[in-house]
């Protein structure tokens, strides 16, 4: 019970909308958080994908230059892991403002996954492969 009134001993359950607007506040507290920490140690939230099948076949289709810039991300994220420090605030500052959040990898993953979905779907295919219902 989320709220009792005294008067009528009735339990009040919290509108769905205000939930809703808690959830995401809390959804936006939690992602600066992550944002932060990875801009901490020089890393993009896309640098920690799961490498599927999905994710490597994006990372084969990405440019050189891409990939020479996520080797470095994460050979630096080690170097700084290793030594227990951080990079320095105006320069995690600068990462946090233009490249934490920015988008490199999953525009290749979801044309990936769009792709299969419609290879799968057309006439005479065995199905979606995203699809593990019974």
């Amino acid at each position: 019970c989320f709220l009792l009134l005294a008067e009528s001993w009735e339990c009040i359950a919290p509108p769905a909308a205000m939930l809703e607007r808690l959830n995401l506040a809390f959804a936006k507290m939690v992602t600066g958080d992550v944002y932060r920490r990875l801009a901490q140690v020089g890393l993009r939230y896309e640098d920690l994908y799961i490498e599927t099948a999905d994710v490597k076949l994006a990372l084969s289709r990405l440019p050189k230059e891409a990939l020479v810039a996520r080797e470095q991300r994460f050979k630096r994220a080690m170097d700084l892991s290793m030594k227990h420090k951080f990079l320095p605030d105006d320069i995690v500052k600068l990462h946090l403002e233009q490249s934490v959040s920015r988008s490199y990898l999953a525009p290749h993953v979801e044309a990936i996954k769009q792709a299969k979905q419609e290879k799968f779907l057309a006439p005479g295919s065995i199905g979606n492969p995203y699809d593990w219902s019974p």
